[in-house]
This record gives structure tokens, C-alpha cells and sequence, in this order.
């Protein structure tokens, strides 16, 4: 399978008369979208916005956020099973617009109102200490401001804000469908060099049976019972993991995390350089029983041995000490395989690092790369601009007390912020020798 994906950076976003790309400019016919949206009866309203780095705005109430992404050439179409076929993807040519991304701001009344399956979102800072901690401060963002009609179901609430934020998506990709980039980089496991390491990547999504969506679906799927599923790289790259828009906080992933993948990304790059690539292998965690632990660990590690892998790196996602045992368990399977391992993770440690960092630990887990505190604070500024649904509260999970917007604010929980949490290792946290 060979991918070309071709980028057209964005530096610029204008709201005009029509939805055009050109030198690094959009233009974006806004009544046009909104009627695409609206034309979904489970959409009461449709507004868009956009905010840019280094506004002193914040973008209150986000679901999902997703890269503007489509396919010019070879089978099926970004979001497979969702936007169109369920067909494999993964080669021919794909275009994207690099540098900015399409937020689902969502309002909708939930049916679940507490626990760990209801509804939660998150919000975005476009300067100051907020916007250094995730990767959506320095992006163009086009905010789709929605509001759905009362009635609907969770897993309708969900359909119906992935479906329109995805259908924008595709417009704005749209407009690159005929012309040619500069910038083009193929992606493509070809025969490498036998004397380079056979390196497999686990990765770890948390899911749970109990939640109306399990958090990650595959091509549209929510995976749930599922045991691990080998999946060429480049699948990642065309949209076919996705994830719950109904939970946009920063302790989960959203979709444009999937479609950049960082450890997908970087093995790739490094394929027939420094290693052979030779597949991701989606592990479904937090089994809720030791019984199934054991059997996903020993089924991931069992895949990873016959593809000949003679290393695996390991990663997880979700604020959940049951989850991290689900991994663990997975290096421990590996390593008695002889399939040498490293495991990416968050550390919790608290406010200061000085607390146990792990809540679970096997000896053979003796390579493991941290990618950040999940206890670390963060002081917010006040802004002078809001744009989102619902925007007139911010809930604290520290305390679940509701504030202001507009307001200064220590989180101290920094998961309110989408995307902070570096579940894969992607932000390129510096470090301190003591």
C-alpha cells in the first residue's frame, strides 16, 4: 500500500462568497456549509467561526476536532464507513490542509448525566500558558458552532456532530482537488534491509463495554469485545480510526490525534532507514476483568511475535489506572516472548512529581518513556473573545464548580483543556536533569 499525501498549509482564513483555496488563503462561503449541516434534521442550528493563534480567545464547549482531509485518488474516502464504503484505505493520494483544523463546538441535552459514560467536553485557549499546552493553539481553527435538537440519544448526539463536522471537512479539503502541492510525502511499507530491527507498535485504546460509544471505532465500528486487530499505518492516515465526539476534553483523543499520529508518523518515517515497520496492532484496554487482561495481552503479544516483530513500543490511551493495567500486562506478554519493548505513557506523580508515578508495574517493563504529568496545574488568562456552544460556564473537574468563560482560572486539573494530556508523545516535551 503504497500513500501520497500531499499538503496545502494554510495561512489564512476568510469568510467570503465562496469556499476556495488558493496560495495558503481559504475563503469559506459560510451559508453554504451551514445549509449542508442543517440538511441533518438532528441539527436544530449551525453557525461557523474561526479563531486564530495568538487571538486572545477562547473556544468553549469542543467535541471533536478533525483535520480537513480527502481522497483524490485510490479506493475508498477519508472516514471510511462513515462518509462513505466500508473499503480499505490507505494508498492512492490524499489531500489535506495542513495547519488548521475543523472544531466541533456541540450543545445537546444529555439522556446520562453522570458517570464515567456521560458527555464531557473541553475548551481551547488561542494564547498565553492555555494555548502552549496542546496542539490546537497554534492551529487556524474553524469552529462549527452546533446546537441539536432536545430528544436525541447519545449515540445520536454523536453521529449527528461527527457527521457534520466531517462533512465540513470534506468541503474545505475539497477545494485543493485540483492542484498540485510542492509538498508531497509518500508513506509506503516497502521490502527493507533483513538486518534492520522488526519493530510492531501496540497501541493501546481505552474503551468500555458499558458507554453508549466505546470511545474509538474502526471504520465506523466502535470496538468493544474486540480482541487486537493488525492494521496497516497508512489506515490511520485516511480517517479510518475515529472517536467519540461526545467527549472533547482533554483526558481523550480526538479525531485529528488519530489522523496525525505521532509514533505512526514517526516509525514510518523511519521505515527502511532505521527499522522495518512492520505494522500497528489496535489493542482494545480496560477489560474489566484480570481474565480478559490476560488474554488481549497475550493475543497482542502473540501477533507480534508471529509477524517476527523483534521490538514493539507500547502506548495507551485514557486517564484510567485499569487501562495502564491492560498495558503493562501487554509488556510483560511481550517480553516473555523474547519481543523487547518500550512503553510511552503519561506518569500521574502529583502536583510536584514526587508521588508513585505508576499505579501498577511488572519487572519487565525496564524501558519506559514518560510524555508528561497528568497532575500538572495550569493558570489560564482572561479572554476577551468567547466563541462556542454553551459557552456561558466552565466546569472545574477539580471541583465540578462552574466558571465563568471570560474568566482567570488555575486548572488544577488540566484536562479541561483539549488536548493536553500527550498520551503518544507527540508534543515534544523538553526535560530538567536535577
Amino acid at each position: 500500500m503504497r500513500l501520497e499525501m500531499a499538503s496545502f498549509p494554510l495561512k489564512d482564513v476568510r469568510i467570503g462568497g465562496q469556499t476556495t483555496y488558493h496560495n495558503g488563503t481559504l475563503e469559506i462561503n459560510k451559508e453554504e456549509l451551514r445549509r449542508l449541516v442543517l440538511e441533518d434534521k438532528r441539527v436544530l442550528s449551525a453557525d461557523l467561526d474561526v479563531a486564530f493563534p495568538g487571538e486572545q480567545t477562547r473556544i468553549m464547549t469542543v467535541r471533536d476536532i478533525v483535520e480537513p482531509r480527502i481522497k483524490v485518488s485510490g479506493p475508498g474516502c477519508v472516514f471510511p464507513g462513515i462518509m462513505g464504503p466500508v473499503e480499505t484505505v490507505g494508498e492512492g493520494r490524499t489531500h489535506r490542509l495542513s495547519g488548521c483544523t475543523v472544531i466541533a463546538s456541540a450543545e445537546y441535552r444529555p439522556t446520562i448525566l453522570g458517570g464515567t459514560a456521560a458527555q464531557v467536553s473541553g475548551f481551547v485557549d488561542m494564547w498565553g500558558p492555555g494555548s502552549l499546552v496542546t496542539p490546537f493553539g497554534s492551529t487556524i481553527n474553524i469552529v462549527l458552532i452546533l446546537k441539536l435538537v432536545d430528544g436525541v440519544t447519545e449515540l445520536d448526539a454523536h453521529s449527528a456532530i461527527q457527521l457534520a463536522e466531517f462533512k465540513v471537512a470534506h468541503e474545505l479539503a475539497k477545494t485543493t482537488t485540483d492542484r498540485a502541492s510542492e509538498n508531497v510525502e509518500v508513506f509506503e511499507l516497502s521490502a527493507a534491509d533483513p538486518s534492520l530491527p522488526r519493530v510492531v507498535y501496540i497501541l493501546g485504546a481505552r474503551t468500555a463495554w458499558h458507554e453508549p460509544h466505546s470511545l474509538t471505532a474502526y471504520y465506523g465500528l466502535p470496538i468493544r469485545e474486540s480482541l487486537p486487530t493488525l492494521i496497516h499505518p497508512n489506515e490511520f492516515l485516511d480517517g479510518a480510526v475515529t472517536t467519540d465526539t461526545r467527549r472533547g476534553n482533554g483526558n481523550w483523543i480526538a479525531t485529528w490525534g488519530w489522523m496525525n499520529q505521532p509514533v505512526v508518523l514517526g516509525l514510518l518515517r523511519e521505515h527502511g532507514k532505521s527499522l522495518n515497520f512492520l505494522g500497528v496492532i489496535l489493542q482494545r484496554t480496560r477489560f474489566e476483568t484480570e481474565f480478559g487482561k490476560q488474554v488481549s495481552a497475550v493475543c497482542a503479544s502473540q501477533m507480534a511475535k508471529l509477524l517476527g516483530a523483534n521490538g514493539a513500543v507500547i502506548t495507551r490511551t485514557g486517564a484510567s489506572g485499569n487501562n495502564f493495567i491492560d498495558a503493562m500486562l501487554t509488556v510483560k506478554a511481550c517480553e516473555r516472548k523474547g519481543v523487547k519493548t518500550v512503553l510511552l505513557t503519561p506518569e500521574w506523580g502529583g502536583k510536584d512529581g514526587a508521588e508513585m508515578p505508576l499505579v501498577f508495574y511488572v519487572p519487565e517493563a525496564n524501558a519506559m518513556v514518560s510524555t508528561g504529568s497528568q497532575d500538572r496545574e495550569v493558570k489560564v488568562g482572561a479572554p476577551t473573545k468567547v466563541i462556542g456552544a454553551a459557552n456561558h460556564s466552565l466546569n472545574i473537574l477539580s471541583g465540578n464548580q462552574p466558571v465563568s468563560p471570560w474568566s482567570s482560572v488555575t486548572l488544577g486539573n488540566c484536562a479541561e483543556i483539549t488536548g493536553v494530556l500527550d498520551w503518544w508523545g507527540g508534543m515534544r516535551h523538553t526535560r530538567k536533569e536535577y
